[in-house]
């Protein structure tokens, strides 16, 4: 069994930060219920596929800390490319939603794209590092 050190617990913050911004940034916006075109639609799709991705890393992260040691290189390449993909759909994400709204609402889906640009920082830092080190 892994143990639960202060480097993966701060990771373990981080994706909870960006899962909460992406989470907030779709429930404070009316759009999730009056979406009209296809660019609302793109938004709040790609929103909420950044948070299933997010979410599936947290998990995978869980996982990793409490149980899989043994195969701790694949999941955490499971990891990078869940927390990337993460990136890239709350990259487009706001980058859509910057042609359908003003900045206020916005700035959670900015604050999720940040949150899990770090989140993939620190995860290829895990991959490229001892297990037992970090």
């Amino acid at each position: 069994m892994a143990s639960i050190t202060p480097m993966r617990a701060m990771y373990l913050v981080t994706l909870a930060i960006v899962i909460v911004c992406g989470i907030v940034a779709v429930s404070i916006d009316s759009t999730v219920r009056n979406a009209n075109n296809d660019t609302q639609r793109a938004y709040v799709a790609f929103n909420v596929l950044g948070v299933i991705f997010i979410l599936l890393a947290f998990f995978l992260m869980i996982l990793v800390v409490t149980a899989c040691n043994d195969h701790y290189k694949a999941i955490m390449l499971s990891i990078i490319i869940c927390t990337g993909l993460s990136m890239i759909c709350y990259a487009v994400s706001a980058g859509v939603q910057t042609s359908i709204m003003n900045f206020p609402p916005m700035a959670w889906s900015l604050s999720a794209l940040w949150s899990s640009v770090i989140a993939v920082v620190i995860a290829l830092v895990f991959l490229f590092s001892d297990p037992e080190s970090i």
